[in-house]
């Protein structure tokens, strides 16, 4: 017996047969014609290999076997229709949904706190889930339903998942202010090549489209160090003579003692956007909607920058 087989329209048919006793109210509660269910019921005995119902007075009885099947059959279509209710009608309050939300270094300090905290006065029965969210896959993991939600940089964004703008930011170069030059007023094509730069190895194709950036002005930069995580940039670029090119709010964050110069480049450096994203097939659940406005009016408020037309 293979379930792949089964029409699975075919188990609410048996579902009122059972419940009904009687072909003819099992139709009438299904709304189809009386030839209809019967022949429904000639294709679950097939499936099965049982006759399921025997004539019974003026109705019908179920056999052993359709009274074995009974409780998981109902339960599994119980099942069901509580978690489509719960998609079409989200009450915060009641709901007991979980939500797999991706966070990186960045955000995860300021983000679970203040959803946690928002979802415990107003969902206490939610259970949040977050999840570190490393590499270029994050967006599979939507896909494949792991994650309901994750951050990313606008440019790496497909054309089949859904998204919001949270906020967009410049880039600059960071060195530390004990750096031959720090007391510069500004970069040269020249000390861009004089340096090296230390990059995340987390998000490798937010260093390919930077890189992408620099050589379009004929310029390769030098790598000469690897962090795990995007935080751990900002306190090893004070202590050395490394430079990194990072988002200028998040390095005016982490410049907390002032240890930090930031520059522009010597040429244009495009803005690096932030997006909230999720996958098409969650764009109208209600429950879904619920968490992710909250997680946008989180960040937005907590990075302290006006969120643009998306």
């Amino acid at each position: 017996m293979n379930i792949r087989e089964l029409d699975l329209n075919l188990l609410l048919v048996f579902n009122a047969i059972y419940t009904e006793r009687s072909i003819s109210k099992a139709a009438k509660k299904l709304g189809m014609s009386q030839p209809a269910v019967s022949n429904a019921l000639r294709r679950l005995r097939h499936f099965t290999g049982d006759t399921l119902f025997y004539k019974a007075g003026t109705g019908v009885a179920p056999t052993r076997a359709a009274m074995t099947l009974a409780i998981p059959v109902s339960h599994a279509l119980d099942t069901v229709e509580r978690g489509l209710s719960s998609v079409r009608s989200f009450d915060p309050a009641t709901s007991t949904r979980t939500f797999r939300i991706g966070v990186n270094d960045l955000i995860h300090d300021t983000l679970v706190p203040a959803l946690v905290g928002l979802a415990r006065r107003e969902a206490p029965n939610l259970t949040l889930e977050f999840i570190l969210q490393t590499g270029d896959m994050a967006q599979d993991s939507l896909r494949n339903g792991f994650l309901d939600l994750i951050l990313m940089p606008g440019f790496a964004i497909g054309d089949d998942v859904a998204s919001a703008k949270v906020w967009e930011e410049p880039f600059t170069i960071i060195v530390s202010r004990q750096h031959p030059l720090a007391k510069r007023n500004r970069l040269t094509i020249e000390d861009i090549q004089s340096m090296s730069f230390a990059f995340t190895t987390h998000l490798p194709r937010l260093r390919h489209y930077v890189d992408d950036i620099f050589r379009s002005h004929g310029l390769e930069r030098a790598v000469s160090c690897a962090v795990a995580d995007t935080r751990s940039l900002y306190p090893l670029v004070a202590v050395s003579d490394l430079a990194a090119c990072v988002g200028r709010h998040f390095a005016d964050q982490f410049n907390t003692n002032d240890s930090l110069v930031m520059f522009d480049a010597p040429f244009d450096l495009p803005t690096i956007s932030a997006h909230l994203v999720w996958s098409l097939d969650a764009e109208d659940d209600e429950g879904h909607r619920w968490v992710r406005e909250r997680v946008v009016e989180i960040l937005a408020s907590a990075f302290r920058l006006t969120r643009p037309a998306a």
